[in-house]
Order: structure tokens, then sequence, then C-alpha cells
């Protein structure tokens, strides 16, 4: 094929990747919409398009009690789990950007694996776990298994920002007689405290949104998305769309405050920084 026949094509491969992304993004996308004006649907059969416009399933979901209770439980285990999370992950960072060591590399490796294996299958391993040890407390197991998860979601923000933190600024403030803390207090901390917000609001997000593995460890009242599937197997009215449209609205809300305090940009190159 000639030099000239090959740059008559390279305008029409350009188009293609365009096209692809414009076709995934609405794919992503069309469904959300979907939920949303289901929402607003006044038939309880949730009809699509709407033949009206009412806000009633809106109140329907927070005046039952089921909800309201699922939703205190769901933001108390969320706001546990990104505490904990986000302290054992910005020490991990510190960790793992501050010293190098051999194996250091795998154990990197092995901080991500929460990630990377379906969460049916950790639900289940924390199932049998649980119940070999004797624990039946349903939150508590929740709790644990959701740290598990979001871990590597605060390991891997904080350890962006903290990348961009240069190694001479910490050396400068121990020449100057400040301690191992008191340099990472007043000096690191203060540098890497957008991330490690954004570590915070990731793993809330996280932990709030989980459903498989929650949904093995529950043995009573459990959160949100564990109520919204039992209200769904009994009922098809447009509640459920109305609070997932809210919890949309809170997950846009989160991701746009974390990209606003550290950018998407640099999460995304998280994984495929040295280490």
């Amino acid at each position: 094929m000639s030099s000239g026949t090959q740059a008559q094509l390279l305008p029409g491969l350009g188009a293609t990747p365009r096209l692809l992304a414009v076709a995934g993004l609405a794919l992503l996308v069309l469904p959300q919409i979907i939920v949303v004006i289901t929402s607003i649907d006044p038939s309880p059969a949730a009809i699509f398009p709407p033949k009206g416009v009412s806000f009633e399933w809106y109140t329907n979901a927070f005046t039952r009690p089921a909800f309201r209770e699922a939703l205190l439980i769901s933001v108390v285990v969320a706001s546990v789990t990104a505490l904990l999370a986000t302290t054992a992950g910005t020490m991990a960072a510190v960790f793992f950007v501050r010293n190098r060591f051999p194996g250091r590399q795998f154990l990197v490796a092995a901080l991500q694996l929460p990630m990377l294996i379906p969460e049916v299958m950790l639900g289940l391993g924390f199932l049998i776990l649980f119940s070999r040890m004797g624990m039946r407390w349903s939150l508590f197991n929740i709790a644990v298994a959701h740290i598990v998860i979001t871990l590597p979601y605060a390991a891997r923000v904080v350890m962006a920002n903290l990348q961009t933190l240069s190694v001479s600024v910490e050396e400068a403030a121990r020449v100057l007689g400040a301690g191992p803390i008191t340099s990472f207090v007043r000096i690191t901390l203060p540098i890497i405290r957008s991330g490690i917000v954004s570590a915070l609001i990731f793993c809330f997000i996280v932990s709030f949104d989980n459903f498989t593995v929650a949904a093995f460890l529950v043995t009573g009242r459990g959160t949100l998305p564990i109520e919204i599937y039992a209200y769904i197997r009994t009922e098809s009215d447009p509640t459920i769309a109305a609070i997932s449209t809210l919890l949309i609205a809170v997950s846009i809300i989160g991701i746009l405050a974390i990209e606003r305090m550290l950018g998407i940009e640099r999460i995304s190159q998280t994984g495929s920084a040295r280490a």
C-alpha cells in the first residue's frame, strides 16, 4: 500500500476511536438518565417515558422507616470505613513511597488485591472467615470487609499525592531540628491534605454504594443497597428510581469534590506511577 493511500485512510481511523468513546459514554450515561426520568413518573408501574411529573416517590423514600434506618446504617458504616481505611491507607502510602526495600513492589501489588478479586469471591471469603471465627456481628463484619475493599483506593490516592512532594522538603525540616513525627505532622500532612480528603470521600462513596460484599454478611437490618434490593423484590414503583437518583447526585458531588481537590488525571496515574 502506497504512502498516499495510507494518508487517506488515517483520517477515517482517527474518527473511529472518537465514535467508540461517544458510544461508550452513552452506554454509561443513558441508564442513569433513564433512572432519573423514571423517578418522576406519577404511575406506580415505573413507565418510561413518564406520562406526567410527580415527586411522590421521593416522599415515599424519605417517609419509609426501613429506608431511613438503612440510610443511617449506611452513613455510619461508610463514615467509620472511610476514616479507618484512609488512616491505614495514608500510613501505608507514606511507608511505601518513602522507603525502598526488597519485596516492596510485591507488597504494593498485594495491597491492590482487593481491587482485582471479584467482590463475590471476597464476600464469600469473608462469610466463611467470620463464620469460622464465630463473629456474628453483622454491621461490624460489614465494616471490616468494607475497610479491606476500600483500603487500596485510599492508598492509591494518597500515594499519588505524596509522590508530588519532594523528599528534600522533609529532609530540610529534619535538618532544622524537627523529628520524624513533627516533620510529618507539620510539613507532609498539610501538603497531602487534599489527597487525604479525596481518599476519605472516595472510600465513603465506595462503602456506601457497596452491595455485593454486604449481601453475604448481613443478618438483620442492612445497609441502604441491601434494603433497596429487598424492596424491589416485592415492589415495582419508582421509589427505587428516586433513591437511585439521590445516590447518583451524591456520587457526582463526591467525584466533583475529588476532582477539585486532587484532579482525576492524577488519580488515574496512580496505577501507572512508579512503585
